[in-house]
């Protein structure tokens, strides 16, 4: 992974699909929601591919969870 702080991002990556299951939503409900594919969930999901900001607040909104809120979480998951 090509992330400067990839502890940080698995984190709250992981919180980010939690998140989603908990809500109930699949991932092609989900994307359908902001815009994208079930793919484009599946990818970043699988870390395939990385998030930018944007899209992971885009994707916390779509979900119904503070985007904020759970980078925190994952912060203190990890120690940071």
């Amino acid at each position: 992974m090509a992330s400067f702080y990839p502890y940080l991002y698995q984190a709250a990556l992981a919180l980010c699909i939690d998140a989603r299951i908990k809500a109930g939503l699949t991932q092609a409900q989900l994307a359908e929601r902001f815009g994208q594919t079930e793919r484009f969930v599946a990818s970043y999901e699988s870390g395939e591919r990385l998030l930018d900001p944007a899209e992971y607040v885009a994707i916390c909104r779509a979900i119904g969870v503070d985007p904020y809120e759970l980078l925190q979480k994952a912060e203190k998951e990890v120690g940071n």
